[in-house]
């Protein structure tokens, strides 16, 4: 089993075996896409690799995986926010694009592992008699509140910046993924799919270059094995 927390620098990271799963939640109005070529290599045939974006880069990096290193686009999500910013001249933009992409065309996919509560039921428009449905790509039930109980705070009090929530990676992993799967984080920030991939069963090597933020998921990680 793996499951590792590194505090380095994500182009010298080596892995000892081939991911299933890739997630990247990028530094964003960098376009500099070279970690990408790098760990596209390192996922298996059919595994999944996930890019976290915005708005601004979205497009950039969507057509260099497509064309420089031929990934499938899976599914293109977009989760709302309780945050963001912009020029005062235009809407601000309180979303995150979150690209889908699986290394052929033969992945997996659970959707029985991302139901949600169907609003018609109450309605008079379910001739199904299903109570439940296939989530959509619009994410809009996973937020994470400045109040949540899983909010990472910094040693100034202030609460850790861009932290994504336990229920997103849960909607984001859990239907690509099987119990044993190896997951990178290639930017592991507080480390929030590294909880969820300890209490999933995934493997699980995440990388950090920021030293005070990779303390602070590595706290986070030393006290969620210590309560298990």
């Amino acid at each position: 089993m793996i499951f590792e927390l590194l505090l380095m620098d994500n182009m010298k990271f080596e892995p000892v075996k081939m991911a299933d799963f890739i997630f990247s939640d990028f530094v964003y109005e960098n376009d500099n896409f070279s970690w990408a070529k790098k760990y596209w290599e390192y996922l298996k045939v059919g595994g999944i690799f996930q890019v976290m974006c915005d708005f601004h880069l979205c497009p950039d990096i969507w057509m260099f995986m497509k064309k420089d290193l031929g990934a499938n686009l899976v599914c293109h999500y977009v989760q709302k926010n309780e945050w963001g910013r912009g020029p005062s001249r235009q809407p601000h933009g309180c979303f995150d694009d979150i690209l889908c992409f699986s290394k052929g065309k033969d992945y997996k996919f659970y959707p029985d592992r991302i139901q949600v509560p169907k609003v018609t039921l109450t309605k008079g428009l379910n001739p199904s008699g299903r109570i439940t449905k296939t989530a959509t790509a619009w994410i809009d039930d996973c937020t994470l509140t400045t109040t949540a109980n899983e909010r990472v705070i910094r040693e100034d009090g202030h609460l850790q910046k861009w932290q994504k929530s336990l229920k997103l990676m849960q909607r984001l992993v859990d239907p690509y993924s099987d119990i044993g799967d190896y997951v990178i984080d290639v930017f592991s920030g507080t480390a929030t799919l590294g909880e969820w991939c300890s209490t999933n069963m995934r493997d699980y090597t995440g990388l950090e270059n920021d030293k005070e933020v990779f303390l602070l998921a590595d706290k986070r990680l030393k006290k969620l094995r210590t309560s298990i």
